[in-house]
């Protein structure tokens, strides 16, 4: 069955999606993490909502924001002292933060490291801990970190008014991930408006996650929520998993999360949350991944300089419809804004992946793109009718996130009334597992051929990974388009244990083509579908 997309009108102003990585790196670089800054946000700070006191559990925590969402929005305001917010990245990054200093440092596997605003990070949250039914704040206190390397005072500045930020920008959890190492790694981080990013067992920052995107791709400025206060439960001894409630405050939206982290080769974080819109926005996207696609299979023929070397965090968009029907739709480098909608009902899951594994095809050996992981989106409350919206940006710089994809509901909340949301994310190596039992595509290359025809003509190769040696015979290659003529399909096995799947295309569009390939044999599917938007 050929699946249902669409390609969205990309022409209009773009605003505001494009994340810039590079200046929350250096700003981050003491965490030992990557980034990711708004664009447009970076001198702006907030004042915590102080409500740490009235929060005991998450049921308090969605009474609080009901409150909230009922209320007028009342904007961030700047705290963190212009000292902090003028040094230089390269500055910023002698600030660091004592581990003896961390929270639960000698009483469990999991400590917290809090991060300190200043330079591109100034958003503050209010973080408490939860403890025996009591909440504890956490103060803000400059002796958690160490400031021997910042430059000297103004003159005449006194050092707490040149030091003062009000409130911390972020924090990050450690685990032992890695049971053959004597000490903890970085498990996940929460900074910069509702983003959070986490890692498995030998797995590299890549990609990032969200709370909730609004009004992300439309001609108009999109809006970024913040989680503006945590509440970290305290974990008893030999505990695996961890427990964090955040809450979640914009222009346009107010709610309660609850999020259960479990470390693991793939680390799953279960999100629940309860949202009240305070106004009609355009667009609501649920579970947002953010990630940065330059070069890859699509490229590799035309890059010069590092010719033929991959750049990516991630190289495309899985989806698993109801039926079980597995899409693959393989990221590429884009002229301007590129936006498609993959609709379905009640989706098992969709994700950002990286399938490329081998070190050796990546430009810059020591970003170990090859280590980054996906990450895989499971409803466990259905999502009910809409689609999967995928976003593609022109980039030239690997600090840009350029890649969006999240879910589009059908029926759009109404405002002042609670909606829920519950779904798990994995941070998967390659694929998700329930996609491992049938054959997905490794890779695929694409070219135009000029045949000095008016209709433009594709060449297109596809490997499929996974299908054992008997199913091919008897097997057929199944090569759709509704815009334009499929001719000279070819299916062989190459020597690497691939399949390879070739055929043309003349295109009846002179834009752009859809196209969906799988294998099947006896008129059922033993590959997933693979999908590709060819634009000219």
């Amino acid at each position: 069955m050929t699946p249902r997309s669409r390609l969205v009108d990309p022409e209009w102003p773009f605003g505001g999606c494009m994340l810039n990585r590079r200046d929350f790196a250096k700003s981050l670089a003491l965490a030992g993490t990557g980034s990711f800054l708004l664009p447009g946000l970076a001198g702006m700070a907030m004042a915590a909502p102080r409500t740490g006191a009235a929060v005991r559990d998450f049921d308090t925590l969605k009474i609080v924001a009901q409150r909230l969402a009922a209320a007028p929005y009342d904007p961030p305001h700047v705290t963190t002292s212009a000292y902090l917010r003028e040094l230089t990245p390269d500055q910023f990054q002698q600030i660091r933060f004592r581990p003896d200093r961390a929270l639960w440092h000698d009483g469990s596997d999991f400590e917290v490291h809090y991060q300190k605003p200043g330079v591109y990070a100034n958003d503050l949250v209010e973080l408490t801990e939860l403890a025996a039914g009591n909440a504890h704040a956490i103060r803000y206190d400059l002796s958690d970190f160490d400031l021997s390397g910042l430059p000297a005072l103004p003159k005449g500045a006194a050092r707490e008014d040149a030091l003062h930020a009000g409130g911390f920008a972020g924090f990050k959890v450690l685990y032992p991930l890695h049971e053959e190492h004597h000490w903890k790694d970085e498990l996940i981080v929460f900074r910069g408006a509702s983003y959070f990013r986490f890692l498995g067992r030998h797995q590299q920052y890549g990609l990032s996650a969200r709370g909730i995107a609004i009004d992300t791709a439309i001609p108009r400025q999109e809006e970024f929520p913040d989680f503006r206060a945590f509440w970290l439960e305290r974990p008893n001894p030999g505990d695996r998993q961890l427990r964090v409630l955040a809450l979640l405050d914009g222009p346009s939206v107010c709610g309660a999360y609850r999020f259960t982290i479990t470390p693991d080769d793939e680390t799953v974080v279960e999100v629940e949350a309860e949202l009240t819109l305070r106004n009609t926005v355009e667009k609501l996207g649920y579970a947002p991944l953010t990630s940065m696609y330059l070069y890859g299979d699509a490229e590799r023929a035309t890059q010069t300089g590092a010719a033929g070397m991959k750049i990516h965090d991630s190289d495309g968009l899985c989806m698993r419809l109801a039926d079980g029907q597995t899409i693959w739709r393989p990221l590429t480098r884009r002229r301007g804004v590129t936006v498609t909608q993959h609709f379905a009902e009640n989706p098992q899951g969709f994700g950002l992946l990286q399938r490329e594994k081998d070190p050796d095809v990546f430009a810059s050996p020591d970003k170990r793109y090859h280590m980054r992981p996906g990450y895989w989106v499971e409803p466990v409350i259905p999502f009910g009718k809409g689609h999967v919206q995928l976003v593609e940006i022109e980039s030239i710089d690997v600090d840009f996130d350029n890649i969006a994809a999240f879910w589009v509901p059908e029926d759009m909340p109404v405002p002042g009334q609670p909606f829920q949301l519950h779904y798990r994310i994995t941070s998967v190596n390659e694929n998700p597992p329930m996609s491992q039992s049938m054959g997905y595509a490794q890779s695929s290359r694409m070219s135009a051929l000029d045949t000095g025809k008016e209709r433009p003509y594709l060449r297109a190769a596809v490997q499929f990974r996974g299908v054992p040696q008997g199913e091919l015979d008897e097997a057929s290659a199944r090569v759709s388009s509704p815009h334009g003529t499929v001719t000279d399909t070819v299916l062989k096995r190459r020597s690497d244990g691939t399949v390879e799947l070739t055929f043309d295309l003349q295109s009846q569009n002179a834009e752009r083509a859809e196209i969906f390939a799988w294998l099947e044999r006896d008129g059922q599917p033993f590959t997933e579908t693979w999908s590709y938007l060819w634009t000219v």
